[in-house]
């Protein structure tokens, strides 16, 4: 299964001016603006020199664009893996004068595809650029420029009978000067074309349409206006998209629900929002040109046969359009799909997307149990390691307390549930059972009958109880906090933080709270919604662990597609454990998730407002996140509820194939 691979860094140090070299001993003839094959891809922003270079070695990825930001010393690439139609041999060189880019092209018989210049001060020019060689089906006629205005530019192309590929303007002296690359407009590459310099996005959203062009480049001119390229779709284009005002968790939520890869990013200065319209996160806009490459579909198989990635999409999609309020998914390596409304008339009339945030209800368990698995590991200890010592010290311990274990909390196997009649509450209602009070009750009561043990029944006060055991598996004792509240907010704040360092920043998800933001949220409503006010359950900062954290599906789906198919937040033992062992996952205590695979439900209601979630892992390697923000078709509503959804549409989904042992 192929998975596009996106990531953020965020970091500060000098700016390189040195050069550097990479090199791939293959080369195809379609330039990655034309190339829509799938392939891992990774786009990175606030990168040092150092960072960059182990990217290029790490991931045997080759840069396609790269950007200086000379005011924090970083750069911002975009990277292909360089590998299959993309492998190229190419070089890449930063902070270089004019000169030593002039012989750098000679040397290695290169052509540019990405140039930036800047001004370092004092009017001394300098280039980051990225180049292939100029050999073979890659040879073109081309040219680049620099220090020009535009009506240079206009004469050069048509003296050279070529087409721009790539623009973006510079301040130097006080003046506006441009940069560019041309090739030759003849044979395989010549096409109608058109560029723009310093104009609003209007204008140029009116050019594609009038000339049914897409964009090959965009860059800031400042000021809320951009210079672009374009190329005729005359004789047909790939899927495109074209973003401007998002910061860098924008561009993932767009490249994600698209199912595209970054061509082209451009920073520049300012406040912006994410995918969701959520001005959060970094600082810095990104301008950006996408192209497609979601496969229209993806055979899975494991030992148990094969499935069509979209044929289980389509089940789900069906069984839900037009039948729910708003639902969105995302399953394996296919563009998400989603529909209806995440927020009605009476809300103010938003339609659903998958970068709009919602409480993810008990799917958050696995959250919480991806965190645990990490402190765990970190010291050595296995789930089976018993919890008492891990309680605060003036907690009392009821009977058997003393026998439990991460495992029993992580499995629903601890007997809380068989002898807490609180544990089991979802969060809508009373709240003793998963906050800091309740557990403290909860645990000087104990677990009586000892046979209780091991035997599984679901509580939501088995995942709160791991918040507040995560203090002493960070060395945290929390000694200043006895009892009530104080200690409370101090253990929810580093859960919170916890978890956001650990479990959804590794992952490009930005920092999240147990609580909705303020818009751009999903609601909740009744099927039909009529005019019912939808509700977002609330803040839960003093009660998270079991429910409560507020994510989009596209978020929640980077963490449970690491669980498949990456290892950012566990190993791949860690990983192997936490699923055979049905460690935060519903598989622990009921058998229709289908079997053998894991999967988790959330179920937020008031009786008429039903929020669901899910979240699960299917043939070895394939992630399936679902949100319905209402009941559900009648038959699953009152039956078999989303698991059981799930599992009908994944029953549907079998295909020919060959086996093929799990990774």
């Amino acid at each position: 299964m192929n998975r596009v691979n996106s990531r953020f860094w965020a970091v500060v140090a000098p700016l390189a001016t040195v050069v550097a070299l990479a090199s791939a001993s293959l080369a195809f003839g379609k330039d990655d603006n034309e190339n829509s094959a799938p392939t891992a891809w990774w786009f990175e922003t606030g990168q040092t020199y150092t960072q960059v270079q182990n990217a290029i070695t790490t991931l045997n990825a080759r840069i396609i664009n790269i950007k200086a930001d000379v005011s924090t010393n970083t750069f911002t690439v975009t990277y292909v893996k360089n590998t299959g139609s993309y492998a190229k041999s190419w070089w890449w060189y930063v902070g270089i004068d004019a000169a030593t880019l002039a012989t750098n092209i000679t040397n290695n018989n290169g052509r540019l595809i990405s140039l930036q210049a800047y001004d370092i001060g004092g009017g001394n020019i300098r280039f980051a650029v990225a180049m292939v060689a100029n050999t073979g089906a890659d040879a073109k006629g081309w040219w680049y420029y620099f220090g020009q205005t535009p009506t240079e530019i206009s004469n050069l192309a048509a003296a050279n009978k070529a087409r721009l590929t790539n623009l973006e303007s510079y301040v130097s002296n006080g003046q506006t000067y441009y940069a560019c690359i041309m090739i030759s407009n003849s044979g395989v590459d010549g096409k109608g074309w058109g560029w723009y310099y310093n104009v609003s996005p209007q204008t140029i959203t009116s050019y594609i349409a009038s000339s049914n062009s897409r964009l090959l480049d965009l860059t800031s001119a400042g000021s809320g206006a951009f210079n672009a390229v374009l190329e005729s779709c005359a004789t047909g284009c790939p899927g495109w998209w074209w973003y401007y005002g998002y910061n860098s968790y924008g561009v993932l939520d767009k490249t994600q629900n698209t199912g595209s890869r970054v061509l082209t990013a451009d920073k520049y200065p300012g406040a912006c929002k994410d995918g969701g319209g959520n001005p959060n996160g970094p600082v810095g806009c990104f301008a950006i040109v996408t192209i497609s490459e979601a496969p229209a579909d993806i055979t899975a198989c494991d030992p148990y046969g094969c499935i069509s990635e979209a044929k289980l999409a389509t089940n789900i999609a069906n069984t839900l359009a037009g039948k729910v309020v708003g639902y969105s998914l995302e399953v394996g390596g296919l563009a998400p799909r989603y529909g209806g409304l995440a927020r009605t008339a009476t809300d103010g009339n938003l339609a659903m997307e998958p970068d709009l945030v919602t409480d993810l209800a008990s799917v958050s368990k696995t959250l919480t149990a991806t965190a645990i698995l990490q402190l765990l590991a970190k010291d050595g200890l296995t789930p089976d390691t018993p919890i008492s010592s891990y309680l605060y010290a003036d907690w009392r311990q009821g009977p058997n307390i003393n026998q439990l274990t991460f495992r029993h909390l992580l499995t629903h196997t601890s007997g809380f549930a068989q002898t807490a009649s609180n544990c089991g509450t979802n969060g809508t209602g009373p709240t003793s059972g998963i906050d800091y009070s309740g557990l403290e009750t909860i645990v000087a009561n104990g677990v009586p009958n000892a046979a209780y043990i091991g035997h599984p029944q679901y509580g939501n006060c088995n995942f709160a109880l791991l918040r507040e055991l995560m203090p002493a598996l960070l060395g945290k004792t929390l000694l200043g906090y006895q009892n009530g509240s104080p200690r409370a907010q101090e253990s929810s704040t580093l859960y919170i933080n916890y978890m956001n360092s650990q479990v959804l920043a590794p992952v490009s998800v930005p920092t999240s709270q147990c609580k909705p933001p303020v818009g751009f949220d999903i609601l909740t409503y009744p099927f039909p919604a009529g005019t019912a006010p939808g509700t977002d359950w609330g803040d839960w900062l003093l009660t998270c662990g079991s429910g409560g954290w507020v994510l989009s599906p596209d978020q929640l789906f980077r963490v449970v597609n690491d669980l498949a198919t990456g290892t950012t937040l566990l190993s791949t033992t860690e990983k192997k454990q936490m699923i055979s062992s049905n460690l935060g996952w519903d598989s622990a205590v009921r058998s229709d998730c289908p079997s053998p695979y894991v999967c988790k439900n959330g179920d937020l209601n008031d009786g008429s407002r039903f929020l669901w979630t899910y979240a699960g892992i299917l043939k070895c390697d394939v992630p399936v996140v679902v949100v319905v923000n209402s009941p559900l078709p009648s038959n699953y509503q009152s039956g078999e509820d989303i698991i059981g959804l799930v599992k009908d549409a994944f029953n549907a989904s079998t295909v020919a194939g060959t086996a093929r042992a799990c990774p």
